[in-house]
């Protein structure tokens, strides 16, 4: 990913010449001597005057870096801090959604399970359709996966007066859906089906419950299209398994642990249970060669995964093989 030359950092050399230039200059104008000995010991390495300024250009440059780093985090592009997106979200007045509430009843407490940076950041990309209704794929996707999160508007006339109320929810739900995807099963017809991804269940599959929140949601009056007839399904789930080899080599710089790959497996799984979702051979390979492994065979699946509209790859099984071969 290119950086913007206004968040380039400077080299060693180029900020060096500059503040050497600068102090020079200074001194010139009152004492052009001792200016002409100042930049001799500049550049003279073994002077202790050029090794502290050296020091000091060190410190500078990771104090640019850092900064840099900083203000880039203000831009959708790089953001990857977590309270840095939590701020970019703030823009749209959007929340991190909590996946599983905390439990004080247990001891210790255990805390509440907040939605990761990945599925904010889609929820804040898809954030400019909240202005819309529903009519757009795009507008039924926000709202399926930020339920509940919409206040009532009710509009009623009083005297020289016309009121218009938000009511907030009450309470807050855990955030069950992961991937909503809308189409229209009858073309110009106005009969638009959403298929929902939940996070109640390994498949993905939605329960009746999820299924009618959604439902009831969607068909609000101040979110629905009035043309519109919009239904709620679960998604289908497209199980396969993950079946690999890892070679290192038998070199400790290819060391590989099985449970590293695992994780990293589910990892990947995990990340593309998603509709009209896309298991690469390709790219699970790659997951692997970024662990280190210096040959990868990949036994399952045997081709890619592709998904239609309402379909969600599902990971049944993971099996790893690491061989010092």
């Amino acid at each position: 990913m290119s950086i913007p030359n206004a968040f380039e950092a400077p080299s060693f050399e180029a900020l060096f010449d500059d503040y050497v230039a600068f102090a020079v200059n200074y001194v010139q104008e009152s004492n052009p001597e001792v200016a002409v000995q100042l930049e001799e010991a500049f550049r003279n390495e073994g002077e202790t005057l050029a090794q502290v300024t050296q020091a000091f250009m060190l410190k500078r440059l990771a104090e640019i870096r850092e900064q840099n780093y900083w203000a880039l985090q203000m831009f959708r592009k790089f953001v990857t801090e977590t309270d840095m997106v939590d701020l970019l979200a703030a823009q749209y007045q959007l929340k991190r959604q909590t996946l599983i509430p905390e439990d004080k009843k247990v001891f210790p407490p255990k805390a509440a399970v907040m939605e990761g940076n990945d599925s904010l950041l889609q929820r804040f990309d898809l954030a400019p359709y909240m202005f819309h209704t529903t009519g757009t794929r795009a507008g039924y996707r926000f709202h399926a996966l930020t339920l509940d999160e919409r206040p009532t508007i009710t509009v009623s006339s009083e005297l020289d007066a016309v009121v218009m109320r938000f009511e907030f929810p009450k309470e807050s739900q855990p955030a069950q859906v992961k991937d909503a995807r809308a189409k229209m099963l009858v073309p110009n017809s106005g009969q638009v089906q959403v298929a929902l991804v939940s996070r109640e269940n390994p498949d993905g599959t939605a329960s009746p419950e999820l299924i009618k929140r959604a439902s009831d949601y969607l068909n609000r009056d101040d979110i629905a299209q009035e043309t519109d007839e919009v239904t709620v399904k679960s998604c289908v789930p497209k199980p396969y398994v993950i079946e690999a080899t890892l070679f290192t080599g038998g070199d400790p710089v290819n060391d590989i642990s099985k449970e590293e790959a695992q994780s990293a497996a589910l990892v990947f799984a995990d990340k593309s249970q998603l509709l009209e979702g896309r298991v690469e051979r390709l790219e699970l390979g790659h997951v692997f060669y970024s662990l280190g492994a210096k040959r990868v065979e990949i036994t399952k699946p045997s081709n890619d995964v592709l998904c239609l509209w309402d379909e969600a790859p599902h990971c049944t099984e993971v099996i790893i093989n690491v061989k010092a071969q």
